[in-house]
C-alpha cells in the first residue's frame, strides 16, 4: 500500500512539473494572439492535464473514496453539459465548435467534464482556505458541511465569471446562439444560475466522499488518536494553486485581449484572496513586534 501511495503522490508531481512546463507558455501565446493552427488542441490538453492532476490529487488522498468522487463529478458534468448543450437548458442555447476534440458522442468535448472536476476541486479549496480550514487533520472531515458547499460554488461561479468571455470570445471553445445578452459579453445569465446551482451540487458529491474517506480513515485509527489527528493532505496546497494560477492567466489574457471589466473581476478576487492572506499575518507581525518591544 505504502508502494502504491508513493507511486501515485510521484504521479501527482509528475503531472504538476508538466503543467508548470506548459502554463507560460500558454499564457504567452494566448495572450499575444500568437497560437498556431496546428497548436489549438492544447487548449484542451492544459485541461484533462489539470483534471487529471485534480483527480489523482484526490485519490492519494482520499483512496478510493476519492476516485469515486472524481468519478461522480466527471459524470455528473458531462450529462449537465450534454443536456445543456442538446437542449439548452440550464444554460442557455449554446453549442460547442470544433476547437476542443475529442468529444463525447459528438456532442460535449472530452476536456470539459476535467475542467469542472478542476473548477470544483479547486474552489473547494479556496472556500475552505478561506474559512480557516487548510492543512486541518483529515478526520474533521467526518461531515458534509453546508458551509463548504456554498462557499465552493461560490467561488467556482467567480472563477466562471472570468472563465466565459475568456473561452467565448478569445478561445472559441462554444457560442451562445440565443438572444444575445449584451449585459456580460453576450453571455446569458441563466448560464451563471445553472453553473452556481450545478457548483453545488458537484461540490456536495466532492465533499460526501470526502466524509466516507475521513470516517473509514478514523474507524482505522480508531485505537490510535495521535497517528489519526496527525493525518494531513498531501500538497494541501495544490487545489488553491491551481485556482491562482487559472485565474492569473484569465485576467492576463482578458486584459490584452481587451476584455478589461473580465480582467477587473479577476483582480479583485485575487486581491480579495490577497488580502485575507496577509492581513492576519500582518497583524501577528505587528503583535509579536509589540510584544518584543514592550519586552
Amino acid at each position: 500500500m505504502l508502494h502504491q501511495t508513493t507511486r501515485l503522490r510521484k504521479g501527482v508531481a509528475a503531472l504538476f512539473a508538466s503543467y508548470l512546463f506548459i502554463y507560460p507558455w500558454s499564457i504567452a501565446l494566448i495572450a499575444l494572439d500568437r497560437v498556431p493552427v496546428w497548436g489549438t488542441w492544447m487548449g484542451g490538453v492544459l485541461l484533462l492535464l489539470q483534471g487529471s492532476l485534480m483527480g489523482l490529487w484526490l485519490i492519494v488522498n482520499f483512496g478510493r473514496w476519492g476516485a469515486f468522487a472524481s468519478l461522480w463529478i466527471l459524470f455528473l458534468s458531462w450529462l449537465v453539459e450534454h443536456t445543456g448543450a442538446t437542449t439548452g437548458f440550464p444554460f442557455g442555447a449554446f453549442s460547442y465548435t470544433e476547437v476542443l476534440q475529442p468529444q463525447i458522442f459528438g456532442v460535449v468535448p472530452l476536456a470539459i467534464p476535467f475542467a469542472w472536476l478542476l473548477v470544483v476541486t479547486t474552489a473547494m479549496g479556496v472556500g475552505e482556505l478561506i474559512l480557516g480550514r487548510e492543512n486541518r487533520p483529515m478526520a474533521e472531515d467526518q461531515q458534509v458541511s453546508s458551509t463548504k458547499v456554498l462557499m465552493a460554488a461560490v467561488f467556482a461561479l467567480l472563477l466562471d465569471v472570468t472563465i466565459e468571455p475568456f473561452a467565448v470570445h478569445i478561445n472559441g471553445y462554444w457560442v451562445w446562439s440565443g438572444t444575445p445578452d449584451d449585459i456580460y459579453y453576450g453571455i446569458p445569465l441563466s448560464n451563471f444560475v445553472a453553473w452556481f446551482v450545478t457548483s453545488l451540487l458537484l461540490s456536495w458529491v466532492l465533499l460526501l466522499y470526502r466524509a466516507k474517506a475521513a470516517r473509514r480513515r478514523d474507524a482505522a485509527y480508531a485505537l490510535d488518536d495521535v497517528q489519526r489527528d496527525a493525518a494531513q493532505f498531501f500538497w494541501p496546497w495544490l487545489p488553491v494553486t491551481l485556482y491562482l494560477t487559472n485565474l492569473t492567466m484569465f485576467v492576463l489574457v482578458n486584459l490584452s485581449r481587451g476584455q478589461e471589466f473580465a480582467a477587473l473581476v479577476g483582480g479583485l478576487i485575487m486581491l480579495a484572496l490577497a488580502f485575507h492572506w496577509a492581513l492576519p499575518r500582518l497583524a501577528r507581525r505587528m503583535r509579536e513586534t509589540e510584544q518584543e518591544s514592550g519586552a
